[in-house]
């Protein structure tokens, strides 16, 4: 520990707030919050902060949670996610088609890829990067009331982030303290975590520089808007195709229960994501798009989503851009043939009669309750055959690893599972 005051000892939370002193300041003093208290602000900075800060709580949330240093998970706990409240509001803010900023976007990924290098090499330093993001509990208790006056806000709407623990904020900012000042840290790791948060405060200063004042040309739309996670994958230029893209992934997602069950809130983030990107395939040649959509079918199918899945979300797709844009389906069409190309490939080992008469097999041998949480289950497991036959490893045991957990399914869901799989794979054409 480093002397205090009367040579007393600094705790850890001590040090940190003495070593970042000079760097929190900077952030504070950022045109972004004079334009705020002035109500000056545009639209798109305050939404561009929410983007940002869900870009970064998204990859150090991650981080945290798959840490394997036990002093982080003494730390860190789920409760302390933001990232859903950011969600949160972002929804309310979505059918107002905010651009992105992408300085502040580009900050926000830079920031992104030096916590994925400390999650790898130096983990421990998460802790330097959490003390940052949770020490902004207390200081947007004070800064709520402006954005709401700024942007007549009211509730809840647009300002869960600003209000993460309601009226126990100070009591978690206390335990929070506590579990910092408890954990045993050598001097070269207190120096670790100090670096860890001057960097992320530096780079918070960076996104924030970036966010206000704005240029005009800065306005656009990035991926990491629907999805904090996705990296750099390009997104439509035009609002009409973005919000197209995510009503198909809706659709597609709202059509297979199996999704939302499955993956959860981050799975939908995802699928809408690669639907967004999707979209973009039709500035491509034809065999480009085909080479694309099997890339990502390969890589689907290995994690649990049949090429069923994204055939569907293919011919969604086509639809809601041709609905959206209707002087451009000839341009959105030439996404249709790399759907049928999924569906061909399956009907190479497995006839469309075939898989029908699996899936209601599949219906009839659960029941009614069971089939209906789970419509088209027999098809995704049929699809799932014949995806491993065309080429794509695992896609049959990412399927039943899930589907026969007895803590999730009851014994005659697991046994129809088994037999749906043996049926297939009798029926398959090699």
């Amino acid at each position: 520990m480093k002397p205090g005051l009367f040579g007393q000892q600094l705790t850890v939370m001590e040090e940190l707030k003495a070593a970042t002193f000079v760097a929190h300041g900077r952030l504070q003093t950022a045109p972004f919050f004079q334009a705020l208290a002035a109500c000056q602000l545009p639209l798109e900075s305050y939404v561009g902060q929410l983007r940002a800060l869900s870009v970064i709580h998204g990859v150090l949330e991650q981080a945290l949670a798959a840490c394997a240093d036990e002093r982080v998970a003494s730390v860190w706990n789920n409760d302390m996610r933001k990232l859903p409240l950011l969600q949160q509001d972002l929804r309310y803010f979505e059918p107002r088609a905010v651009a992105d900023l992408k300085e502040a976007g580009e900050a926000a990924l830079k920031a992104t890829e030096q916590l994925r290098l400390r999650s790898v090499d130096q983990p421990l330093t998460l802790l330097g990067s959490l003390y940052v993001v949770e020490g902004s509990t207390l200081g947007v208790q004070v800064l709520r009331p402006i954005y709401a006056r700024a942007f007549l806000l009211a509730g809840e709407e647009g300002l869960a982030y600003l209000r993460p623990y309601g009226a126990a904020v100070h009591a978690r900012w206390a335990q929070y303290q506590q579990r910092m000042n408890a954990l045993r840290l050598s001097a070269a790791e207190r120096e670790q975590l100090a670096q860890a948060a001057n960097e992320l405060f530096d780079q918070l200063a960076a996104v924030f520089q970036a966010l206000y004042p704005f240029q005009p040309e800065s306005k656009t739309f990035l991926i990491t808007s629907i999805n904090p996670e996705a990296g750099r994958h390009p997104v439509p230029a035009d609002a009409r195709e973005v919000q197209a893209a995510l009503r198909a992934a809706d659709l597609c997602w709202q059509r297979f229960p199996y999704f939302e069950h499955r993956y959860g809130e981050r799975g939908r983030r995802f699928a809408r994501s690669d639907a967004a990107w999707l979209a973009t395939l039709v500035h491509y040649e034809p065999a480009q798009i085909l080479q694309q959509v099997q890339w990502l079918g390969r890589v689907l199918a290995g994690r649990g989503m049949p090429t069923l899945l994204l055939q569907v979300q293919l011919e969604l797709l086509v639809q809601e851009l041709s609905t959206a844009i209707p002087a451009k389906q000839s341009d959105y069409e030439k996404l249709s043939p790399a759907a049928v190309a999924l569906h061909d490939s399956r009907r190479k080992h497995l006839a469309d009669d075939q898989l029908h008469a699996l899936t209601a097999g599949f219906d009839h041998a659960v029941g009614p309750e069971w089939s209906g949480k789970f419509p088209h289950t027999g098809a995704l497991l049929a699809a799932g055959v014949a995806d491993e036959l065309a080429g794509n490893a695992g896609a049959v045991e990412t399927l039943r690893s899930w589907m026969t957990d007895a803590t999730r399914f009851p014994a005659t869901w697991i046994a129809a599972v088994q037999t749906s799989l043996a049926q297939a794979q009798e029926h398959v054409r090699p």
